[in-house]
């Protein structure tokens, strides 16, 4: 096995773990592992690249669902076919861990090395987001989010004060609600439409966004098609309202509250609609998302995958 392990160098508590993480490969025997710390801004998608390119038999991202997106876009950004791309996994030691916590998967480098050996994968949808205006594709794993979220991505991506990321997603979520101004958008599927004042919109791989926001529950990883809630026309005190029902998978009933599956769907807006996946802002509407089904071999643990 060739085992290259993308650490987000971001996350300062890493630092103290990486030596641990290295010390404990080697007292297992595993000798053709390298841990490559990333250095800038979506340094990880150059390293997953590159490593991919090399032929190695594994990638895994050590920190959140940001480092996990760049790893996947990475991969599929890489010259060679689908079938040989390398086993993909995670080593979940972000700030929110949204795609951890639908899969089941914890931060023990013990555990992780277990599913590695034992050759514990499943084969699991990604989605693909290309934007009209020039063609830009990127690829997610967990949700894309259209409107607030993406405002919200930005926000805190500017960020520098200390709170945890739930209450710090929750203070700009209350302040977006405040000042966002609901854009205009239409959404075609093959089955259906949708048009109108739009809040927010969740197209949907995996379960969990926002840290632990439960919009879509019914989204399953091995499908072959997205989970869609749409959010349109709300107050802030529609949302307050339902936080607990958004936290524990329960579905809204509110006339502005919609929810669909599609395999596909195209997003217009004649307004500035920010478009957002796996936390990362991407950029502007119109652009078309679509599920690739089984795209990749996932590490993870050995029960149905939701």
């Amino acid at each position: 096995m060739n085992i290259v392990f993308v650490v987000n160098n971001k996350n300062g508590g890493l630092a103290a773990e990486l030596p641990k993480l290295e010390q404990y490969c080697q007292q297992k025997n595993l000798r053709d592992v390298r841990f490559i710390p990333t250095r800038w801004k979506k340094h990880a998608i150059e390293i997953a690249k590159e490593a991919t390119g090399d032929g190695c038999s594994h990638v895994i991202a050590v920190g959140g669902d940001g480092t996990l997106h760049e790893v996947i876009n990475g991969i599929l950004q890489s010259n060679i076919s689908a079938n040989e791309y390398p086993i993909i996994g995670l080593l979940p030691y972000g700030s929110a861990n949204d795609f951890a916590r639908t899969v089941g998967l914890s931060n023990s480098l013990e555990e992780l090395l277990q599913l590695i050996q034992s050759h514990t994968t499943q084969e699991i949808d990604l989605g693909k987001v290309v934007f009209s205006k020039n063609q830009e594709t990127h690829y997610f794993i967990n949700v894309t989010g259209v409107g607030l979220g993406a405002l919200v991505i930005q926000k805190l991506e500017r960020s520098s004060n200390s709170l945890s990321p739930s209450l710090n997603y929750f203070i700009y979520i209350v302040k977006g609600f405040i000042s966002y101004a609901k854009k205009k958008v239409k959404v075609k599927s093959d089955s259906w439409h949708w048009r109108g004042k739009l809040l927010q919109m969740v197209i949907a791989n995996g379960r969990y966004f926002g840290n632990a926001i439960c919009a879509t529950p019914d989204a399953k990883l091995i499908d072959g098609q997205f989970q869609v809630a749409i959010f349109g026309n709300l107050s802030i005190w529609d949302y307050l309202k339902n936080l607990i029902k958004l936290k524990t998978g329960e579905k809204i009933k509110h006339p502005e509250v919609s929810y669909y599956t599609t395999k596909e769907v195209l997003i217009e807006s004649s307004d500035s609609c920010g478009i957002e996946a796996d936390g990362e802002y991407l950029g502007l509407a119109p652009a078309a998302i679509s599920v690739l089904p089984k795209a990749i071999s996932f590490l993870m643990p050995p029960k149905p995958v939701r």
